[in-house]
């Protein structure tokens, strides 16, 4: 990935637009100013994984993939990637406003349009089988979490590519805990399909090993709670009880979760 040193300061001695959004990405106290920071330290995708206790390095390449479009404009290659791409971008402009000079917010948001462009372009046929080829994968690496007890986390498409909160790209994740993660995600799964017209993507796992799973859950939720993370649209007055729904779900994002599992001290095993 380029480092700062490919981004000359400006003739008047200032940061070029390049330099000074990526020391705006490093800024960040997110994943992706943790990747960007420890992949300026050298450390290579299983380090950096390491660092951040994480089971496997497959996240990493996500983050770099949107670090470079956001400094270069660089186009990561498949459907699922470009979406998490732009999606990852929208953020970065939210969080840039008021912060960003105009030249280097104009920078980012002209690779945000190059990303938006090259969505625009997917070939259709390409798209749906890259959304097969994807619920296959997660099938793969549900069967590697057979047996692991653990707090869950998953959302669908539509809420992971449109936040419901536009501030902070919080959108409904719903949180839980299983005894056997892989075994409740597919029974979440069998129960929506009727009802739910794309598939459910499970976004983050945290394995809980020997400690008591339910605890773990009670204070992952409290603070996500205490947070003000909860379902704007499920009724707790108690006067519709047969009716409510969206229990377990949050308004929240994957940044957050994985704060909230770092306080806890938890190992994530899966990502997304």
């Amino acid at each position: 990935m380029d480092n700062l040193s490919s981004s000359p300061a400006s003739p008047g001695g200032s940061l070029s637009p390049r330099a000074e959004l990526a020391e705006f990405i490093s800024s960040q106290e997110t994943r992706i100013g943790d990747v960007y920071n420890l992949s300026e330290e050298g450390l290579d995708a299983r380090g950096i994984a390491d660092r951040l206790n994480v089971d496997t390095p497959g996240f990493v390449y996500q983050y770099q993939a949107q670090i470079a479009a956001a400094l270069d404009g660089r186009a990561p290659s498949g459907p699922s990637m470009l979406k998490s791409v732009a999606s990852a971008l929208n953020g970065l402009v939210k969080r840039s406003k008021g912060v960003l000079s105009p030249e280097a917010l104009e920078l980012l948001t002209s690779n945000r349009a190059r990303i938006a462009l090259a969505i625009e372009e997917l070939d259709p046929a390409e798209e749906a089988q890259a959304e097969a080829e994807d619920e296959q994968r997660e099938e793969g690496q549900l069967d590697e979490l057979a047996g692991v007890t653990g707090i869950y986390a998953f959302s669908y498409g539509w809420y992971l590519d449109n936040p419901l909160s536009d501030e902070n790209d919080r959108t409904l994740i719903k949180v839980g805990r299983a005894r056997d993660v892989a075994a409740r995600i597919r029974q979440h799964r069998a129960g929506a399909r009727t009802h739910i017209p794309e598939p459910l993507v499970t976004v983050r796992v945290f394995g809980t090993g020997d400690r008591d799973v339910e605890k773990v859950e009670r204070s992952f939720q409290r603070l996500l709670k205490s947070a003000g993370h909860t379902n704007p649209r499920r009724d707790t007055s108690g006067r519709n009880r047969k009716n409510e729904v969206g229990e377990e779900w949050y308004l929240t994002n994957r940044e957050f979760l994985d704060a909230v599992a770092a306080a806890l001290e938890l190992r994530t095993i899966y990502a997304a």
